[in-house]
């Protein structure tokens, strides 16, 4: 068979990331990275895209014209018919138009999907979904999202929003949600709620190896560092992890429930870096889960890590999404 390649887009709450992808094999020939700057301009956001996916292309030193097709993964609701970002309340911008733009500068169809669904799709094909039907994606990071897999489709939704675990409510009356709720999932689970969890006993006079690396303005913690603080016994962070992580057992919990699925994979820097997170949300859930659906669980990490998004987003041409070609 001959390698067939496509340019995939992780346009991320932190980061926009871009690969250049074999997507007969799933493959990652090269990438490209950028921070993702909170703002409302479409064109800064475009001329940011366009730089990775340039970044990637320069270093893969494969011909454009050997690209079929170009895919995004978008943190945020999605459009997938008209290539629109709906509303992304980690990335602050809205009714952003993407898919377009690149197809005309391109010159290459290019697909739009949620990232969170997208790199579910690189696990359902090169990751820990392969052998399975029926399973849960979820990842862990700036906020929490899912993705799911029915009878071997990716499931959508009526509205194409499915998936939204991040935005179950744990606490009617808890914390502001970026999305304009209260108490949802990814304000006490996600690797942000971690971080503000950490910096607030840091204000308040507990101390931690972490002082001097966290950004006690943003309420920024990379996952590295709670892990190395984790490994190193520091009382704050392990205590802290252990909170958020019970959070999140308790929303898988309820999935359980609801769905019961095969298997649920879980993803995202937080995970790949400390295992104390998925040992204890494992735990968790377990206790909490109708005993029927607890016996079933399979709770494994992600196989692809941060590279998930970007081989799914490639994948994009081939999940039957519709595209948006060239102009």
């Amino acid at each position: 068979m001959a390698d067939k390649f496509a340019v995939g887009v992780d346009f991320g709450g932190t980061k926009i990331s871009a690969g250049v992808v074999n997507v007969n094999t799933g493959q990652l020939v090269s990438v490209g990275k950028k921070k993702t700057r909170q703002v409302s301009e479409q064109e800064d956001v475009l001329k940011r895209i366009i730089a990775v996916i340039d970044e990637a292309l320069l270093a893969s030193e494969i011909d454009v014209r050997k690209v079929s097709s170009i895919g995004i993964g978008a943190a945020g609701q999605v459009n997938r018919q008209k290539g629109i970002l709906i509303d992304a309340a980690n990335i602050g911008v809205q009714d952003l138009a993407l898919t377009e733009p690149i197809a005309a500068h391109y010159q290459i169809p290019t697909y739009l999907g949620n990232d969170v669904e997208v790199a579910t799709l690189g696990e359902k094909n090169f990751g820990a979904g392969r052998d399975c039907s029926s399973f849960v994606c979820v990842f862990v990071g700036t906020g929490i999202g899912s993705g799911i897999v029915h009878n071997g489709e990716l499931y959508l939704g009526s509205s194409g929003t499915a998936g939204e675990i991040g935005h179950m409510t744990l606490f009617p009356d808890g914390r502001p949600c970026g999305c304009g709720a209260f108490g949802c999932l990814e304000t006490y689970a996600s690797r942000t709620a971690l971080a503000k969890c950490i910096v607030s006993d840091l204000q308040r006079g507990i101390d931690s190896i972490v002082r001097d690396k966290v950004d006690m303005t943003k309420g920024i913690l990379r996952a590295k560092a709670i892990a190395s603080a984790v490994e190193a016994g520091d009382e704050l962070v392990i205590q802290n992890v252990v909170s958020c992580a019970r959070y999140f057992g308790m929303g898988i919990a309820s999935v359980m429930n609801f769905y019961n699925p095969q298997r649920f994979i879980i993803g995202g820097g937080l995970v790949d870096a400390v295992d104390l997170y998925l040992e204890v949300a494992t735990k968790e859930a377990n206790r909490r889960a109708l005993r029927t659906p607890a016996k079933k669980l399979d709770m494994v990490k992600a196989e692809l890590g941060d590279y998930a998004g970007i081989i799914g987003a490639a994948l994009l041409s081939r999940s039957g999404a519709p595209a948006l070609n060239m102009v």
